[in-house]
């Protein structure tokens, strides 16, 4: 049978100018506006802008190649053909003529690409979304479709390559490694399988959206395990592996094996320097247990396989600006990842430098005395010596809010009186923001609803204020709802000197995770100094560990509204897990939430008149004594 040649491709110059005057779908620009397209995790550059209406958004034909796609004519003079080799994937698409230009529906793309369209809402001043008013960005977001831990790797599979980062969090137990996929969504039938049998180095998987254009998959590792770090902007693969630096099976890559990070070995509240702050609650976890991770300097290590040489600490300085403001610099040989922290209990600040070696100046001092209303002097040491750990200590005269600035050889540290930290206690305005209520319950467990336990503490914690003359605004004093953005306006409008929120933390996993997180908004150096001080005090007298001051940023990339729209100093505590047995079974006793109430208010006062209380009242400590009951199935404490 005699074969008929396929009729080439028209050049696509050509094909334009027919499409320009044939039957295209023709419409006016009635009812659309300009918006930003936003595709793998960055904006589309765009020399015509996309253009959306209510129920449709229209981009120019330049988008294709801006999405690594390809453009030749149809079969039809009415239709282009489209296609991603990325994929192997190609359709024909008939565009539209938009006010004399030629444009393609971003829905005909989505469903060439398998990808979802996301146009969210806009802000607000305060950052609250308003109905019924689309945003001026819309997310071409591919699809994440499955996650698993195989061979000492975390492998996530998507259908189109997407941009992703590696990273470890080594603060809080156990040390989480995730993998964000930028530009990425999880699919509706997405598959999290489970670990294999017998697994020793990871223990859980989970995964949540850190932001509207970020998937995040996390491993929960055991103890000695890390992922390596690692960008890959221009990935263009559907199979990312995430594979581990170190540890007994290492599966690292040859020639990029790194030791786990010596943040591990590095116990501290805050690590700070180029610090990843973005994990997400996860599916099923209200908010999971996470920290700071440190990245690490590629120079430090050049030849990947071998022990980077330690830096060297060559001077240290402190710079006096005035009673209330001064600076400490650390001068470096290189590029440095220090950690920052408050000795619990205590006003010694310490700055701990991992895989550096103190190499002063012949005669400058380690230890020295200062005389200064912020600091009463400094110590510098080898805090450990294999791996190196310099450890720069600060001996305050009271809490400070810290702010570090990280530079190429070195780090410069910011210390001031936190905000609204003078004076005494008594006289000022707080306000006290039991978490829930009404409608939402918050978490529950075998019964006990978050709600409640957070009002019952938030009482307490309104009397026990009073008593020292403080003046209490309550966002709420009974069982109702509250608007999310009607707490801190309360707040706000009220000129309040701090706001102090109460929740309960739970997670998806019953009894897998104890203890007391209190966060602040971002690097807020008041509400981080706030933070310290209110969890420290909790945590000398629950019998529960603490899990640390930390930053909102590890839940959301913005941060929790409460504490964003806050114009005050602002914290929020997580107290116990009401999802675990134990702690539960605290949080329901009357005796153990007036010790806590009690221990608030320790903080708070250590945090505005400067100095740790260590001293407990004596009815916490009949408190520590009395018995604590489990309450019944189905019943309200």
């Amino acid at each position: 049978m005699k074969r008929v040649p396929r009729k080439p491709l028209l050049p696509i110059f050509m094909m334009l100018v027919m499409l320009a005057s044939m039957g295209t779908h023709a419409r006016g620009l009635e009812g659309l506006t300009p918006v930003r397209l936003r595709f793998a995790g960055k904006e589309v550059a765009l020399k015509s802008p996309a253009l959306a209406s209510d129920q449709e958004v229209y981009v120019p034909l330049e988008t294709i190649k801006a999405l690594g796609g390809e453009l030749k004519a149809g079969r039809r003079n009415d239709v282009l053909l489209v296609r991603f080799r990325a994929v192997t994937r190609e359709a024909e698409i008939a565009p539209a003529r938009i006010n004399g230009n030629l444009m393609f529906a971003l829905s005909d793309l989505a469903r060439l690409l398998d990808a979802v369209v996301e146009r969210p809402p806009a802000l607000d001043a305060s950052g609250k979304p308003v109905e019924g008013r689309p945003g001026d960005t819309v997310y071409l977001l591919v699809k994440v479709l499955s996650a698993w831990f195989e061979n000492g790797a975390l492998r996530i599979l998507t259908n189109y390559p997407v941009p992703f980062r590696v990273r470890t969090l080594t603060e809080g137990s156990p040390v989480r490694g995730y993998v964000d996929c930028l530009g990425a969504t999880f699919a509706e039938q997405f598959v999290l399988r489970p670990l294999p049998e017998g697994e020793k180095q990871a223990l859980r998987l989970r995964h949540g959206r850190n932001t509207i254009e970020v998937a995040r998959v996390v491993v929960e590792l055991a103890e000695g395990y890390a992922l390596r770090a690692v960008d890959r902007m221009d990935n263009v693969a559907t199979q990312i592996n995430a594979r581990l630096a170190s540890g007994p099976g290492d599966a690292a890559e040859p020639g990029q094996k790194e030791r786990a990070s010596v943040a591990q070995a590095v116990p501290s509240d805050q690590a700070l320097g180029d610090v990843q702050t973005n994990t997400p609650p996860m599916e099923g976890e209200k908010n999971p247990a996470a920290g700071t991770s440190v990245k690490k300097d590629p120079s430090a290590n050049p030849a990947g396989n071998v022990p980077p040489v330690p830096a060297e600490v060559r001077r240290v300085t402190f710079l006096p600006e005035s009673d209330q403001l001064a600076r400490l610099e650390i001068l470096t040989s290189r590029k440095v990842r220090p950690y920052v922290r408050y000795e619990r209990g205590t006003t010694l600040l310490v700055v701990d430098i991992p895989d550096a070696l103190p190499r002063l100046p012949e005669g400058e001092e380690v230890s020295r005395k200062l005389s200064h209303p912020l600091i009463n002097g400094l110590h510098i040491a080898t805090s450990q010596k294999n791996p190196p750990v310099t450890r720069v200590t600060l001996d305050l005269n009271r809490v400070v809010g810290f702010t570090p600035t990280l530079l190429n050889n070195g780090i410069t540290l910011e210390l001031r009186v936190p905000r609204n930290a003078t004076g005494s206690l008594k006289g000022k305005l707080i306000v006290v923001d039991p978490g829930h209520g009404g409608r939402a319950t918050g978490a529950v467990s075998n019964g006990v609803q978050e709600k409640h336990i957070c009002l019952a503490i938030g009482l307490k914690l309104r009397d026990a204020l009073e008593a020292c003359g403080v003046n209490v605004i309550m966002t709420r004093d009974s069982d109702r709802d509250v608007g999310l953005y009607d707490r801190t306006k309360l707040a706000n409008d009220n000129g309040a000197d701090l706001f102090i929120s109460i929740h309960n933390d739970s997670n998806g996993r019953p009894n897998s995770v104890s203890g007391t997180s209190v966060y602040y908004h971002m690097g807020d150096a008041s509400s981080r100094a706030l933070a310290a001080c209110v969890v420290q005090a909790i945590h000398a007298v629950s019998g529960l560990p603490s899990r640390g001051a930390l930053s909102d940023g590890i839940l959301y990339a913005n941060g929790l509204a409460v504490l964003r729209t806050s114009k005050m100093p602002a914290v929020l505590c997580e107290i116990a897990y009401i999802n675990h047995d134990r702690d539960r079974a605290l949080l329901v006793n009357p005796a153990f939430q007036k010790k806590v109430a009690l221990a608030i208010v320790r903080g708070i006062r250590n945090y505005i008149e400067g100095r740790p209380q260590d001293d407990r009242p004596a009815e916490v400590e009949r408190v520590e004594a009395s018995p604590l009951e489990e309450p019944e199935p189905g019943e309200d404490p």
